[in-house]
């Protein structure tokens, strides 16, 4: 199918200054990113990172590839590759670059969550190391990766075989099925950040997610916004919108990292008062302020759930005085 006479005359001469711009946002994209990867690599533990936040994301990832690859604009610009010179081609693909490469990114995080997920699952179960987030919540956690992933999987090759389908025999609605994958995307935006932030809120701290990745990746998310905005017009309001949406949710959980981190600590506190834990996402931080004695006493499978939150526990010197009242 040839392109109509004129279409790609506005591409035959790419702006240096746009081209140099979205290759300086893909380089920080991965600078972003290194933070997350080496905490995770450190921690060796994907705890604090929501499992729905991860399967979100990944399938956001995927409907906002579909999409910018199915957009009219983008066949225009794949088309005129034929006509036009090397660096125009890859000039007027780098918008579509830039989402593939984002979700990359992201994805990589998923087989980080799914592989340290199952290794640390497996080093609790032969004793090579304590789990950070108690026995049964890492062991649900490795399942749950494992779920993830293939239903990740699963739905990226359905959305590729669709696209294939449309884009070939039925090009005609190759905006509307971008329109169905942005809003899909949409939601998934809106829906994925709060899991994380209620996981968050529940921890008292990050856990795996950083900090440091975040301020770092929120600035370009606004400019990448603008920078596709400026692109894709008001008409690809379903290519932009989301990232306005991630923007707003990352600074929220920006703007929680740094009260955890800055807040008074209660350590000396809880040295005095060892109460139980109040929630399920908090046994980590119970594991990390307890000596080594008191936390080899705690059975494995004794990790906290929600339904410990509504049966207090005794502690072990109320036990004892129990015990010297009936002797």
């Amino acid at each position: 199918m040839s392109d109509p006479p004129g279409q790609c005359d506005h591409l035959a001469e790419p702006s240096i200054p746009q081209f140099t711009l979205s290759c300086a946002l893909m380089g920080w994209l991965l600078i972003c990113y290194i933070p997350q990867w080496a905490r995770i690599v450190n921690r060796k533990s994907a705890e604090g990172l929501s499992t729905f936040f991860i399967f979100l994301g990944s399938i956001g990832g995927i409907c906002a590839v579909g999409n910018i690859m199915m957009i009219p604009s983008s066949a225009v610009e794949i088309g005129c590759c034929r006509t036009n010179t090397r660096f125009a081609c890859i000039s007027s693909l780098l918008g579509m670059l830039q989402v593939i490469f984002g979700i990359a990114c992201f994805w990589v995080v998923l087989f980080m969550y799914v592989y340290y997920s199952e290794e640390e699952a497996e080093a609790e179960l032969y004793g090579r190391r304590p789990s950070v987030s108690g026995p049964n919540r890492t062991r649900r956690r490795a399942r749950r990766a494992w779920i993830v992933l293939l239903a990740a999987c699963g739905f990226a090759f359905a959305v590729l075989l669709i696209s294939a389908i449309i884009g070939n025999r039925f090009p005609w609605y190759s905006q509307t099925w971008a329109n169905m994958l942005g809003i899909a995307l949409t939601v998934c935006a809106c829906t994925q950040w709060i899991p994380q932030i209620l996981t968050t809120w529940h921890l008292g701290h990050l856990g795996s997610l950083s900090l440091t990745g975040m301020c770092l990746q929120t600035p370009y998310t606004w400019i990448f916004c603008i920078s596709i905005m400026l692109r894709v017009g008001l008409q690809g309001w379903s290519v932009w919108i989301v990232y306005v949406l991630v923007g707003s949710a990352q600074l929220v959980l920006i703007a929680m990292g740094i009260i955890f981190a800055f807040r008074p600590s209660n350590t000396s506190q809880e040295a005095k008062d060892p109460g139980p834990v109040e929630d399920s996402e908090g046994w980590n931080a119970y594991v990390r302020s307890r000596a080594p004695s008191n936390v080899s006493q705690t059975s494995p499978n004794d990790a906290p759930d929600e339904r410990s939150l509504l049966i207090p526990r005794k502690r072990p010197s109320e036990t004892h005085q129990g015990a010297q009242m009936v002797g």
